[in-house]
């Protein structure tokens, strides 16, 4: 494959994934929200998501890159076969595999981006794609949220901004990890065209973040503003927005945000309890990827979401999905790759004048971000196969290479 083939699909891949919640209609579970594409839009749009992932792969295989011997490469391996062992021991072995292989591809995309990320016009193109596209989705949810439309999809999000995802708490993480990388890029890239792209696409995203209204992803965001500024030396900056974010905390709780079902806080607990007892249940290797909803009506909590309902889907908080789905295998692999992953990170950055760090910590920022966010939502197996996955490769290429700094 030329340079070019392998940059388009690195842009098709990572600018795709993004938006992966459109796949709903293909997954197993009940469907529920407003969905975008149907059976066949999904297939399709899943068949692109493919297609891109393999030429990445073959890509890989024809410039016999070291897999294993990368850290990247390493911690997708291990989380790959955690996942596997998970899905052979679970429940549903066919959904499960079905979902290693789907990891497979994410993997293949997050190696390749590490493997070509520094070559000439190769974390331009991918980036600006990316700005491009998801700005221009952040824009539309800002838009589609003044106007109400769709009426549907408004009326199910209790009148919060959920642009093309199914929900407004899905719209949120989209804008939280999207609004940081544009962030870090608007600060640190070394052409003046790409800081203002960067600008621009920043204040879409957390505009669209504003209209979501989501606590949890608030919250992840106010701390990774924290993180970024501390890494970045503005320590009293940091102290500021950790103390308004405690402020704003103690507000939340004593007047809680508009446009949330009032019985939504205590729903969660019961559903948390419900992921929990799976976990002790299946404590090992878990019930396996996707299969938390088959088991949830012999364990569902009393007063607890009733079977079939979107509460019953998966706990609402990523460490006990997947503490469920993949068991103590699952989670070790889990500590044990972004360990590794943090250890890589802080060795590269060391290396890099400072300017040529803040792309990264923009990253970095995004992924603190996701990981509070996540204590309150998301499917674990979910978020490390379309999240961690490629933005752990965004990081680590972004941290090892020039790039964009």
């Amino acid at each position: 494959m030329n340079a070019r083939s392998v940059t388009l699909a690195l842009a098709i891949f990572f600018v795709a994934v993004q938006f992966y919640t459109s796949l709903e209609s293909l997954a197993p579970t009940p469907q529920f929200g407003y969905a975008f594409l149907g059976f066949r839009g999904a297939l399709a749009f899943a068949v692109a998501i493919v297609l891109a992932g393999l030429a990445c792969i073959v890509a890989l295989v024809r410039r016999r890159v070291a897999i294993a011997r990368t850290a990247y490469g390493s911690v997708a391996l291990v989380w790959i076969v955690a996942t596997a062992l998970s899905s052979l021991a679970g429940i549903d072995p066919g959904s499960g595999l079905q979902i290693v292989a789907m990891m497979v591809l994410c993997a293949g995309f997050g190696c390749a981006l590490v493997a070509w990320y520094d070559d000439p016009g190769v974390a331009s193109a991918v980036m600006r794609a990316y700005l491009f596209v998801c700005g221009f989705a952040a824009l539309a949810g800002i838009v589609m949220e003044l106007a109400r439309v769709p009426h549907a999809l408004y009326a199910s999000s209790y009148g919060r901004a959920a642009g093309f995802f199914v929900t407004a708490n899905q719209f949120a993480e989209f804008a939280e990890f999207f609004a940081f990388v544009a962030l870090g890029i608007a600060l640190g890239a070394r052409e003046s065209r790409m800081r203002v792209l960067g600008a621009c696409a920043a204040v879409a995203g957390f505009g669209a973040l504003v209209l979501t209204f989501s606590r949890e992803c608030y919250l992840g965001a106010a701390v990774a503003a924290c993180f970024l500024a501390w890494t970045l030396g503005k320590r009293r900056v940091a102290g500021g927005i950790a103390f308004l974010t405690l402020v704003a905390a103690v507000v939340v709780v004593a007047h809680p945000l508009p446009h949330h079902d009032p019985s939504d806080s205590f729903s969660r607990l019961r559903t948390l309890d419900a992921g929990w007892r799976v976990a002790t249940l299946f404590p090992l290797t878990g019930v396996g990827p996707m299969a938390y909803f088959r088991v949830y009506p012999a364990i569902a909590p009393v007063n607890g979401a009733p079977p079939g309902t979107f509460g019953a889907l998966h706990p609402h908080d990523v460490y006990v999905s997947l503490a469920g789905e993949l068991g103590l295998v699952g989670l070790a692999a889990v500590v044990w790759g972004w360990a590794r992953i943090g250890r890589s990170l802080a060795a590269s950055l060391r290396a890099r004048p400072p300017r040529e760090r803040v792309v990264t910590l923009g990253v970095c920022a995004a992924l603190v971000a996701g990981f509070v966010s996540g204590l309150f939502d998301t499917i674990g197996v979910v978020q490390m196969m379309f999240v961690w996955l490629p933005y752990a490769a965004l990081a680590v290429a972004s941290a090892r290479c020039r790039g964009l700094a």
